[in-house]
């Protein structure tokens, strides 16, 4: 008989080759713009699940918008550094009072006065900053870094998206194990209930027994429908992370199965590089970097109040009454050099410069809390991982026990040695040892991809031309 290990294992391939073909498939998909969607996909991996989902998810969609805002934000500091250029025009119809005409006309010599006039003015004016304490080129700074960090934080996001879809993805997995493990208990005990039958008809067994195994199987349906239910919920969570309108997979996909690992697989984990690895790799981290140097230069933005403003200015205006015929007489020009300097304004200036301090050094200690926290995920998940290696090397070989056994207390029954309760009994820890093993299997392939996710290698597959440090086989 065929053991569920051996149907675990399925068509085994070297999990370590195969990580590193999925990893450089899902690159060149993404680095040549694959436009590959759902609908497209008959048998679904994690790699392309996740690679859609980054393609197709609205939320991270909504990241990169914010990026974009703060691309734009630079380009208006930069509009910063040029002269502003500004035309106006004025058209004025006014009415003197009586009063006043009488007044203009008696110093006139008695002439009549036209109360009703039109002024009409052109101006074309120029303003340039030549030097503002270095506040254009802080204000810059700060624009730049808040577009770096849009960046940062989009790809965190990334990295928090890639890991919520491998988990629903593992999810989903386990469920169809468990619906193995139900189908395999419910064919164990189907077989088991016709041969009692049998055995009923011809005198030699009893009812109960046809009963006993007719209640088993009705569990194991009861175990089947229940799997099925996870199967379709976990699904149904992995098409909201792949951005589908409707929230439901395409009908007909399956999943990739998952390969069995063996012992010969497993690596030495180097917690010190993978730790450097995080402060390298964790986008989250060089966000709150970010954040320190954009704290610094607005610092450096405040403090240029301390500083005189000198600006150049020129204008040419043009005045014309009651016709718009101007000409080049009407026209005058103006060229100024302006300086101003605030001597004193109550304390506000020092005020606002104490405030932007005391924001550095509060990012600062984000920071330094930020990198504590990481360090503690990487260790975690470190741990983790290798638990869940000592767990599935312990559910292998008592698989392959507890199989063992089971098959020997079948033949004892069959030859009236063992009693119904122990067959049933044996079967029970079977099933239970069988689902330990799935969990454990997808609890390596889930804990792996939480310690890539805590290292921030989870993607490198999408930006490795930027120097991201791979650790992990």
């Amino acid at each position: 008989m065929k053991s569920f290990y051996d149907a675990i294992k399925g068509n085994k391939m070297n999990w370590k080759y195969l990580f590193v073909f999925t990893t450089l498939m899902g690159f060149a998909s993404v680095s040549h713009g694959g436009t590959i969607t759902l609908d497209d996909v008959q048998i679904l991996d994690l790699a392309t699940a996740q690679q859609i989902a980054l393609a197709d998810n609205p939320s991270l969609a909504a990241a990169a918008e914010r990026v974009e805002q703060a691309r734009h934000r630079i380009e208006q500091a930069r509009a910063l550094y040029y002269p502003r250029i500004d035309a106006s025009g004025t058209a004025a119809s006014s009415r003197m009072s009586a009063a006043d005409a009488d007044v203009q006309s008696r110093f006139s010599g008695g002439s009549e006065i036209d109360r009703d006039n039109e002024k009409y003015r052109l101006s074309l004016g120029a303003s340039w900053l030549l030097f503002d304490g270095f506040s254009r080129k802080f204000s810059n700074l700060i624009a730049e870094y808040g577009q770096q960090e849009s960046e940062q934080a989009r790809r965190d996001g990334m990295r928090i998206l890639l890991q919520s879809v491998a988990e629903s993805y593992y999810g989903a997995q386990l469920a169809q194990y468990n619906k193995t493990i139900a189908e395999a208990d419910f064919s164990f005990n189907s077989k088991q209930e016709k041969e009692a039958r049998v055995s009923m008809n011809a005198g030699a067994g009893s009812l109960s027994a046809v009963l006993n195994f007719q209640v088993h199987m009705n569990n194991a349906s009861t175990d089947i429908l229940l799997a099925e239910r996870d199967y379709d919920i976990a699904l149904f969570g992995l098409a909201v992370l792949l951005g589908r309108e409707n929230g439901k997979m395409p009908e007909g996909m399956t999943l990739t199965q998952m390969a069995m690992v063996e012992e010969d697989e497993f690596y030495e984990l180097s917690a010190d590089a993978l730790l450097q690895a995080a402060m390298v790799n964790r986008p989250d981290l060089l966000r709150q970097e970010l954040s320190v140097r954009r704290a610094e230069s607005t610092v450096g933005a405040n403090k240029a109040t301390y500083y005189p403003r000198l600006s150049l200015n020129g204008s040419v205006d043009g005045d014309r009454l009651d016709d718009t015929d101007f000409t080049g007489d009407d026209f005058g020009s103006t060229v100024s050099l302006n300086l101003s300097y605030n001597l004193f304004q109550g304390g506000g200036d020092r005020a606002r410069v104490a405030e932007a301090k005391a924001f550095r050094r509060e990012v600062a200690r984000t920071l330094e809390q930020q990198k504590n926290k990481v360090q503690s995920e990487v260790r975690q998940a470190i741990t983790r991982l290798e638990q869940a290696r000592a767990q599935l090397k312990l559910q292998r070989a008592s698989v392959k026990l507890v199989e063992q056994s089971r098959d020997l207390v079948e033949e004892g029954y069959k030859a009236g040695q063992e009693s119904l309760a122990h067959l049933n009994e044996v079967q029970r820890d079977l099933v239970r040892t069988r689902s330990r093993l799935a969990l454990s299997l997808i609890s390596l392939y889930n804990n792996r991809q939480v310690l890539k996710t805590a290292t921030g290698e989870s993607l490198i597959p999408y930006f490795s031309d930027e120097g991201l440090k791979p650790v992990m086989k």
